[in-house]
C-alpha cells in the first residue's frame, strides 16, 4: 500500500467515518428486517363443539340454525319456532302436555340441544331462552379466530 491509502485507512478521522457508515448500514438492515419478525400469527380453522359427550366438527359448516319442534301425543310434529304465547297455550289446552325438542342445525346435521315434556308456556319459554343462549355462544365462538373448541353446557 502506498502512504496515501495507508494514511486514509489508519487516520482516526477516516476510521470514524467508516464506522459510522457501517453502523448506518446495519441499522438500515435491522429496520428493513424487523417488521417480518414475530407479528404474523397463523390460526387454524379447526372448530369443534363438545356437547353431552359428543364432538361436532364445525370447520366446514356453511349454515348454522336452530329449530324448536313439538311432538303432539298423536305423533304430529309442529314447528314452534315462530309461535307466540296464545298459539302455544292453545296447543297446551288441546293436549295437556307434549314433548318439545330444540335442535341446533348444522348444514344437514341436527344436534338435539334439549328434549323435554312441557306442561305450560313457561316451560317452552325456558327452552327457547336456553336455545337462544346456546346459539349466541356458538356464534361468538365461530367469530373468534383464536378459539378452536367450545364446550356447551
Amino acid at each position: 500500500m502506498t502512504d496515501v491509502t495507508q494514511s486514509i485507512f489508519t487516520s482516526p478521522g477516516a476510521v470514524a467515518v467508516n464506522v459510522k457508515r457501517i453502523a448506518a448500514l446495519l441499522l438500515l438492515a435491522a429496520i428493513v428486517a424487523l417488521p417480518g419478525c414475530g407479528s404474523t400469527k397463523v390460526y387454524t380453522n379447526d372448530k369443534t363443539l363438545v356437547y353431552r359427550g359428543d364432538l361436532y366438527n364445525l370447520s366446514n359448516v356453511q349454515r348454522l340454525g336452530s329449530r324448536l319442534e313439538g311432538t303432539l301425543p298423536n305423533g304430529d310434529k309442529v314447528n314452534m319456532k315462530q309461535m307466540d304465547k296464545k298459539e302455544i297455550n292453545k296447543l297446551l289446552d288441546e293436549h295437556s302436555s307434549f314433548v318439545v325438542t330444540s335442535y341446533v342445525e348444522m348444514d344437514d346435521k341436527d344436534m338435539v340441544f334439549q328434549n323435554s315434556r312441557v306442561k305450560s308456556y313457561s316451560d317452552v319459554s325456558k327452552m327457547t331462552k336456553n336455545l337462544d343462549k346456546g346459539m349466541g355462544n356458538i356464534q361468538k365462538f365461530m367469530a373468534n379466530k383464536k378459539s378452536t373448541q367450545l364446550k356447551l353446557k
